[in-house]
């Protein structure tokens, strides 16, 4: 399950999309965007649990988290979501997680602190801005992993798009291959 919306339809102008591509590409080559990725690298090996879940920012400890059924994200969907997830964060909630820790926050009052950003009640527009705004992030860049860690390696399981995304991130980092980036919707 997806965070990623449905509605996009398609170039506003031309070349939109080789626009965006491009812009990304220069996010993640620049000096911020390595760093960025050097710091997500570092929160990933600080994770408690070597493992990315999809479909939300955060899901650790499920029972404080839980939504009412009023709410849009009712309980037997974030329960569903439980289930085949796990408790975890997403790549994006792992970096917000990780910054808050080296801030001086408690580990699990960081986990805590973030919010649950679940499919029906967002998309990855949120995610991304929420990281542009928090961790400073180019928004392309922010997208871009949140596009990753839901779209590339959606089909994955937990333990195995962490593995994915720690080794993408390594490859960037050593000058590897170029990003297989979304375009936002």
């Amino acid at each position: 399950m997806s965070r990623a919306g449905d509605d996009y339809e398609g170039d506003s102008f031309p070349n939109e999309s080789a626009l965006w591509h491009a812009n990304a590409e220069r996010a993640l080559r620049g000096k911020r965007g390595r760093k960025a990725l050097a710091d997500l690298r570092d929160a990933l090996l600080a994770l408690p649990a070597r493992r990315l879940i999809e479909g939300a920012l955060c899901t650790v400890n499920p029972d404080r988290r839980r939504p009412s059924d009023t709410h849009r994200f009712a309980g037997a969907e974030f329960d569903d979501l439980i289930g085949r997830q796990g408790e975890g964060v997403c790549a994006v909630g792992a970096l917000l997680w990780h910054r808050r820790v080296k801030d001086g926050m408690d580990p699990a009052e960081a986990f805590d602190s973030l919010p649950t950003l679940p499919d029906s009640d967002s998309d990855l527009h949120d995610t991304a801005s929420l990281a542009a705004r928090e961790a400073k992030l180019v928004y392309s860049l922010a997208w871009n992993l949140a596009w990753r860690n839901d779209e590339t390696y959606g089909r994955m399981t937990p333990e195995e798009r962490y593995t994915a995304f720690l080794a993408w991130i390594n490859a960037e980092l050593a000058g590897g291959a170029l990003m297989d980036s979304g375009s936002p919707s």
